[in-house]
């Protein structure tokens, strides 16, 4: 996908189908952006930058929204993809907060 411009703090992009040829555009939200903390996501994007991001749902008349932030750290991504719904795997309690507990999951790079 390619970043066409910002819409706020959102990353507005261009998705082509590859299969079709057809596109469509979407949004990435600033919580989407990245893992860093960002002002505004200029700072991380240039309008006509081809970038990787992976669709987390249609909203607002169903426009595609992704996050840019799920593909940063490749071997995480594949590891979580790997995982499946129900699956036990084991970790070390890394912290535990009021908002929720970090894990080391065993196996994660």
């Amino acid at each position: 996908m390619r970043v066409i411009g910002f819409d706020g703090a959102d990353v507005l992009v261009r998705v082509v189908d590859a299969g079709e040829g057809a596109s469509e555009t979407g949004r990435i939200p600033l919580h989407d952006v990245s893992m860093r903390r960002v002002e505004h996501p200029s700072g991380l994007f240039t309008v006509g930058q081809e970038i990787e991001a992976e669709e987390t749902g249609r909203w607002r008349g169903g426009q595609p929204h992704f996050s840019a932030r799920a593909c940063e750290n490749p071997a995480l991504r594949a590891f979580l993809l790997g995982c499946a719904p129900g699956q036990v795997v084991t970790g070390t309690v890394a912290g535990v907060h009021g908002f929720g507990v970090f894990v080391h999951v065993d196996g994660e790079s």
